[in-house]
């Protein structure tokens, strides 16, 4: 061990680290919350802490599920048609942009609980808590308790001293607190977004992943490419690191998923998808959730064709632009090429270093990045707080809070040069990607 690591483990003192999380929770959290709130003028002082509360007492929309069930719908009436995309997306406008394996998971829920509990409609008036919100805080829990998992594994391999149970007991209620006012998981809750549980299965996923559980990891991420496509990288990202255990899991499981799909719902319409693909890959979205570059790219066009461009009306939709199309294919590549050739130091935490980089530069790479997508970051915070140094805390707070807020009061720049401010979670998001990709003291230098 270098000198630089003793050095860093002899300061990796639990009361003082502990005391940390609970004054950033309060002051770099809670605080800027209030003050967003108090100061912002309505309708603009939305908080993250608005969808806190409606966490908290089980309120939420259907905007996964009410497509899905739009889906199911159509499906069911028309089983031969084999053109549910052609009508839905289309022809009706609604933004069904899910593979036909992710109805699984609501097809579940209307099997176990009844139509009359899942939450399809968000104009329905429902009397109890529907099985969607239920599984939404039991996604949550699981993701939390993911995340402090490997907080504290990591924590413990990095030498913490002087560590005792009233202080791991204080750091689980600081971190259960940062995620309940982590804006991207909050908010996939409240919108009703399946998102909410990919955020939880990642969380998982890269628990796994750090402790060497290939197999186990590899079939969550899989599990997640039934709903997600693109997680399906992970597949050739594994196969490059020969991590056998991880690519036969992943593999697997997708087959045996799109072999059921297929059987279900049919040949034409799952080849009905990739003309969604194929709109969403050229034109991307241009309302302001859409973190990503091509949304930063789109809501720039607003200076030139505001007409054409209103990056706060979410019906508005982003028109083809050769420009944006060819710096968002030029964005993706770099983004990929980045998660498939980085490596770390041979380490439970370079692994998980490792798989966090990859996960956020796909969806970083991806053309639409809604807010709600970011809630895959939460983990990788406790990876860097947990392996980083105190030079890099600056960064990693900064990067946490511009994640975490919810900041409406940006759209009053929509129509003005300033409007890149619209995009602050985009740049927290790089700020992580910065931080995951660099060496710490004592390690060997990260490469390409």
């Amino acid at each position: 061990m270098s000198s630089r690591q003793d050095v860093r483990r002899a300061h990796l003192n639990a009361t003082t680290l502990t005391a940390g999380l609970w004054l950033f929770l309060l002051l770099g959290v809670l605080a800027p919350n209030v003050v967003l709130w108090a100061a912002a003028p309505a309708p603009y002082n939305e908080t993250a802490l608005h969808h806190t509360w409606d966490v908290l007492h089980g309120r939420s929309v259907d905007d996964s599920w009410g497509v899905m069930m739009s889906a199911v719908d159509y499906l069911k009436a028309a089983p031969d048609a084999g053109a549910v995309y052609s009508e839905l997306f289309f022809n009706r406008g609604q933004r069904f942009q899910y593979p036909l394996s992710s109805l699984f998971a609501l097809e579940g829920m209307l099997h176990v609980a009844g139509v009359d509990y899942v939450r399809t409609n968000k104009h329905a008036i429902y009397q109890t808590l529907t099985i969607n919100d239920a599984l939404g805080w039991m996604f949550i829990a699981l993701g939390f308790a993911a995340t402090f998992a490997l907080l504290e594994r990591l924590l413990r391999q990095a030498g913490l001293q002087d560590d005792r149970r009233l202080l791991v007991a204080l750091r689980a209620i600081a971190v259960l607190g940062l995620s309940l006012t982590f804006y991207p998981i909050v908010k996939a809750y409240t919108l009703g977004q399946i998102q909410v549980w990919i955020n939880a299965v990642f969380a998982l996923a890269l628990l796994l992943w750090a402790r060497g559980q290939g197999a186990a990891s590899g079939f969550l991420i899989g599990a997640v490419t039934l709903i997600k496509p693109h997680f399906g990288l992970f597949l050739a990202w594994a196969a490059l690191r020969r991590e056998l255990s991880f690519a036969v899991a992943f593999a697997l499981t997708l087959a045996v998923g799109l072999a059921i799909s297929l059987a279900v719902y049919g040949l034409a319409n799952h080849l009905d998808y990739f003309r969604v693909l194929r709109v969403l890959s050229e034109s991307g979205e241009l309302y302001y959730p859409n973190q990503s570059v091509n949304g930063v790219l789109n809501r720039l066009l607003s200076l030139s064709d505001p007409a054409n461009y209103n990056s706060v009306d979410f019906s508005s939709r982003a028109p083809y632009n050769l420009w944006v199309r060819g710096t968002t294919l030029a964005a993706a590549a770099f983004f990929l090429l980045l998660g498939f050739l980085a490596r770390t130091p041979e380490s439970e935490s370079g692994r998980a270093r490792d798989f966090a980089i990859m996960g956020l530069c796909i969806t970083l790479a991806s053309p639409v990045a809604w807010e709600h997508h970011y809630g895959i970051t939460l983990p990788m915070f406790a990876l860097l707080l947990a392996t980083g140094n105190c030079r890099h805390l600056v960064w990693l707070a900064a990067s946490f809070i511009l994640i975490a807020l919810y900041v409406p009061v940006t759209n009053i720049l929509a129509a003005t040069p300033m409007n890149i401010a619209q995009s602050t979670l985009l740049v927290g998001a790089l700020i992580l990607l910065a931080l995951l990709s660099r060496s710490w003291p004592g390690e060997e230098r990260l490469h390409l």
